[in-house]
């Protein structure tokens, strides 16, 4: 058996080719059950992210498990979207083990060290055991890497700081307040910035999460999506009085908070700092407004130096991150070279059971139960203890290398494994 991984991602495609190899759940497991079809793959599991779409798969011909995973995309979206070219990206064996792992430590990730992959990874392993396609092989393999990731998340800082302007943002505001649970906060916008601010913001379990915007309909399906409430922009003056964090991302080409507006609602809310993000560009606030007594203006410069200080960071503990998880991996290939050498594992103790019972059957014919079982213990013992050592080398060699195949047949040839006619019964002239 042998490894394939066939997909693509942000580094191989752009977003259109990525957009049509995203599959939902169901039909992720529509896929996997197409691919296992017909025994040429006999375990699938598929990976979706907004980054990327791995199909893994266990086979013996890795050719004809290429064509079928191809063909079964195919068939679900009309083009063979996995053809050989640069969106493709295209890995085996031992890469595609290792591959799995780096990306569930998010080493493989648009931003460095991102936390959402490795949930990702546990959906793709879990959505192959609901398709009835994950096998002992990608069972082992999913588990490997998800415990390398737990690792390098607990034992490095690759996920520590914020990584976008959006988090930043939210974590500055954090240390403003100690914590943001049980505060009134405001995103002003809709758009792809805003809509991330106001998902970190409803992570912070807020009293209150208002969404502010001039489309009415858009403000609405927001707030739906963070369980907000949708306010009109001609009421933002009015949200000023009473928030705690306002974050501004919207394409206005004009300021939209002013120093005078803002200090008119600051006097009707005395005493209580009052948190501006301004994530806009040109920006929503004015400038003037940082001079304002408990008002803390943050630009998107000032927070993209925190995000760059973040990125830094994680850069540096990179080559601890990488160095955990390839030792993972490399228990796991030790654990899968030692499938190819089972067969023979086998063989060779089945042998040697062979051998103790016969003697023991030809020469215990007059001892007691007691004394029988105290030597079936002894030499079962020693029949374990004889053959720890070589099992244990034979299952660290790789079974299809010439060393590994050397070493087999050897074993094979020396102990008659596999032989009809038992060499002991030739000698004895039978």
């Amino acid at each position: 058996m042998d490894l394939l991984m066939l997909g693509t991602n942000h580094r191989t495609a752009d977003l259109a080719t990525r957009e049509r190899l995203a599959f939902s759940p169901e039909e992720g497991r529509e896929l996997l059950r197409a691919i296992v079809a017909d025994q040429a793959v006999r375990e699938a599991a598929v990976l979706c992210t907004c980054n990327r779409t791995e199909v893994y798969a266990v086979a013996e011909d890795l050719d004809a498990a290429e064509a079928k995973v191809r063909d079964a995309v195919r068939e679900g979206r009309g083009e063979d979207l996995l053809a050989p070219g640069p969106s493709r990206d295209h890995k085996v064996g031992a890469d595609a083990a290792a591959h799995l792992h780096r990306v569930a430590a998010g080493l493989d990730s648009l931003v460095l060290g991102e936390k959402q992959v490795l949930g990702q990874v546990k959906e793709a392993w879990c959505g192959a055991r609901g398709a009835d396609t994950l096998g002992v092989v990608l069972d082992k393999m999913f588990a490997s890497a998800v415990h390398a990731a737990k690792r390098a998340r607990s034992e490095t800082d690759i996920d520590a700081g914020a990584v976008s302007v959006a988090s930043a943002a939210v974590a500055l505001a954090g240390k403003v307040f100690g914590d943001l649970e049980g505060r009134d906060l405001v995103v002003v916008g809709a758009g792809e910035t805003s809509r991330l601010a106001a998902v970190h913001f409803a992570e912070r379990r807020p009293a209150r999460l208002r969404i502010v915007n001039r489309t009415p309909e858009r403000a609405a399906a927001l707030a739906a999506d963070v369980g907000g409430e949708a306010w009109p922009f001609e009421r933002l003056n009015e949200v000023l009085e009473e928030a705690d964090v306002v974050a501004l991302a919207t394409r206005s080409p004009l300021p939209l908070l002013h120093p005078e507006a803002i200090a008119a609602a600051l006097r009707r809310r005395p005493h209580r700092p009052l948190v501006l993000l301004d994530l806009a560009v040109p920006r929503d606030v004015d400038p003037a407004a940082a001079s304002l007594e408990n008002v803390f203006l943050h630009s998107i410069d000032a927070l993209r130096g925190l995000v760059d200080q973040s990125l830094a960071r994680r850069q540096r503990e990179l080559p601890r991150a990488e160095s955990i998880v390839l030792g993972e991996c490399g228990r796991f290939l030790s654990w899968w070279r030692g499938l190819g050498a089972t067969p023979v594992v086998r063989e060779l103790r089945e042998h040697f059971e062979k051998v103790r019972t016969e003697e023991l059957a030809r020469s215990l014919r007059h001892f007691s139960p007691q004394e029988h079982e105290r030597v079936e213990r002894l030499t079962r013992a020693l029949v374990n203890k004889l053959l720890h050592l070589p099992t244990t080398r034979l299952k660290s060699f790789d079974p299809d290398s010439r060393e590994g195949i050397m070493r087999l047949d050897a074993v094979r040839e020396l102990f008659a494994l596999g032989d009809e006619t038992d060499e002991r019964e030739v000698d004895r002239g039978a």
